[in-house]
Parts: C-alpha cells; structure tokens; sequence
C-alpha cells in the first residue's frame, strides 16, 4: 500500500497533474458565465473553484517551503470559499476572494516554474503553460471583482440593471477579463474607474506577451533537449 500511495504521490507531482488542473479551469471558464446568466453562479462556481484548489494543490513543488506555503494558503482559500457561499456577508466574500486571488497568484508562479523546467518539451508541459495562461484571466476577474466591491459603479455594464449586482457582477467580470485577455474588447462591459482602467491595459499587455513568450520559451527547451540527446 505504502509503494502505490508513493507511486500515486509521484504522479502528481509530474505533468500529469498540470492536465487535470487545465481540465478544471476549462470547464470553470466555459461554465461561469453561463452559471451566472441563469443565476446559480455561486453554487457552481464554488464547487468548480474547489476542485481548482484541490488539483492545484497536487501541483506541487520540489522546493519543501513553496509547496507548504501553497498547501496552507490552498487550504485557507477553500474555507471561506465555502465561508462566503454559506454567509454571503461582504467581509467573508472580499477575505474569500482576496485569499484566491493570492493563491492563484502563488499557484501560476509555482506552475509556471514547473512547466519552464529543463528538460524536453512535453504535452503535459504545454498543457501546464496553458493552464497557467487560464489562471491569469482568472486572477484579473478576481482582482476587477473586489475593486467593483470596494467602488461601487467601477464598472459600465451596459446590460440590465441587475447585472451589476452580486452573482451577475462577478460572472460579468469574470467574462469581462477572458475578453480583455484575449484582447477582443467588445465594448459591452467599459471600465470607468481609473485604477480598473491601468489594471485593464496590464492584463491586455500580458495576454499579448505571455503566447509570444511562452512559445519562445518552449521552442528554446526542446532545442537544448535534442542538443543534450
């Protein structure tokens, strides 16, 4: 029992984890904004932020401190993501959030070190970059959602009045940020606030450098790999 616990732990802390984080960021990505539209948006996304948790914690580290430091954070994260959808009160859903965001921060800096690796370039370690690239889209709907708590009228939704509130806020934002990501700016959300307007330009800047990069990077570890062979 003790080899096959060893043998799993060993593969999670492979590429393999880094797919099975990718799956659960799609299928959040895709569902979010959906969830919010027919107003179950909470309910779904906790479950979905959850098994993010979970599986970004499996993403782990061979340096024993980050993968503490993501461990105990991780665990922080999951408790008030459950805190703030069972006691929706505005103090436990800015903690909630604030300790996601961070945790995502510390999860896409750990991953990225993990998929920039030596060695060659991989299926898994493509889909970890990927994954990574989702997380950041996911960390800037993080960030404009507590900006739109702590200044209210942040944003212009140019939607019905009851998407500027609550769940519908947050799933807006949420697609708001995989636009401005991609670059594509449909005009339908427009940030009006000056601070959301710097962190809109830094998350189109990203998402025009971070392919470019990432592929540079990628292309550069599988010529060194076949030199080495």
């Amino acid at each position: 029992m003790r080899r096959i616990l060893n043998y799993l732990s060993q593969v999670w802390l492979t590429d393999v984890a880094l797919t099975a984080l990718l799956f659960f960021l799609v299928v959040d990505i895709f569902l979010s904004y959906s969830l919010g539209v027919f107003g179950s948006f909470r309910l779904g996304n906790t479950i979905l932020f959850s098994a993010i948790l979970i599986t970004g914690t499996l993403v782990a580290s061979r340096n024993r401190i980050l993968r503490t430091l993501v461990f105990s954070w991780a665990i922080l994260a999951f408790v008030f993501t459950w805190v703030k959808y069972w006691f929706p009160h505005q103090i436990f859903v800015l903690t909630g959030n604030s300790l996601a965001l961070v945790f995502l921060v510390l999860l896409t800096a750990l991953i990225l070190s993990q998929a920039f690796r030596e060695g060659p370039t991989t299926f898994h370690r493509i889909t970890g970059a990927v994954a990574a690239y989702l997380m950041v889209g996911l960390m800037w709907s993080l960030a404009y959602y507590l900006i739109a708590l702590l200044v209210p009228g942040a944003f212009n939704v140019q939607s019905s009045p009851s998407s500027i509130h609550g769940d519908s806020l947050q799933s807006n934002l949420f697609y708001f940020s995989f636009v401005t990501l991609t670059t594509i700016g449909y005009g339908d959300i427009v940030p009006v606030h000056p601070i959301v307007r710097m962190l809109t330009i830094l998350e189109g800047v990203v998402g025009q450098l971070f392919p470019a990069i990432l592929i540079a990077r990628l292309v550069s570890l599988q010529v060194q790999s076949k030199k080495k062979t």
